[in-house]
């Protein structure tokens, strides 16, 4: 599909718009693209469900039964010697340290992409720090840019995909976008440079 930010979820509404939003703030279709990208990656991130801490440790604590490191398994209703205890509390704290670290990996699977394209978009700090006890590769979210001619398209790839809320993310943020064009068509903004500017900053900074 030529010029086009290309997903399955793609929104033929917004192509048009990148269209219309070049030709009037005399820039080229792909500085449009990688700026909308940029404001699209941003609320995917930003719609994209997180774990609440008070949840974590809820169901950090959930389990009825424990296999611990002295490779016994306990019902959590039994009493215990204090030792076996102490094993249980350093496995619940363990479980939600690892946990609370990986909290915001399905955010951040957006800014990895953007990372990808070269662009910047703000999360808050704990997504930024989100990862595994390996690490953060191999990374959740890439993206290509393809031009053949005249075309232009930004293909997104994120494996987190079998998350609704990862994929109603990136579809809300695109239709977010393309709402925002048709407002900004009804309020004349396109009329004149230094209202799209005020709009579209992206476009005009270098």
């Amino acid at each position: 599909m030529s010029n086009s930010l290309s997903m399955s979820v793609a929104n033929l509404g917004l192509m048009r718009a990148f269209d219309e939003i070049a030709k009037a703030a005399g820039v080229t279709y792909k500085e449009v693209v990688r700026s909308e990208a940029a404001k699209i990656l941003e609320a995917a991130s930003k719609n994209t469900a997180a774990a609440q801490v008070k949840l974590i440790e809820e169901n950090a604590k959930a389990a009825a039964w424990r296999k611990l490191s002295n490779g016994k398994t306990y019902k959590m209703s039994w009493k215990m010697p204090d030792a076996v205890w102490l094993l249980v509390q350093k496995q619940i704290a363990a479980s939600i340290k690892r946990r609370k670290a990986a909290r915001g990996l399905a955010k951040k699977s957006w800014k990895q992409v953007a990372d990808d394209l070269g662009l910047s978009i703000a999360v808050p700090s704990y997504v930024e720090a989100a990862t595994t006890p390996k690490g953060d590769y191999p990374s959740d979210g890439k993206a290509i840019e393809e031009t053949s001619g005249s075309d232009f398209a930004i293909v997104l790839r994120n494996s987190r995909t079998y998350s609704p809320s990862v994929f109603d993310a990136i579809r809300k943020a695109m239709n977010g976008r393309e709402k925002f064009f048709r407002k900004n068509m009804e309020l004349g903004v396109f009329k004149n440079i230094e209202t799209i500017a005020a709009k579209y900053p992206g476009l005009y900074t270098k």
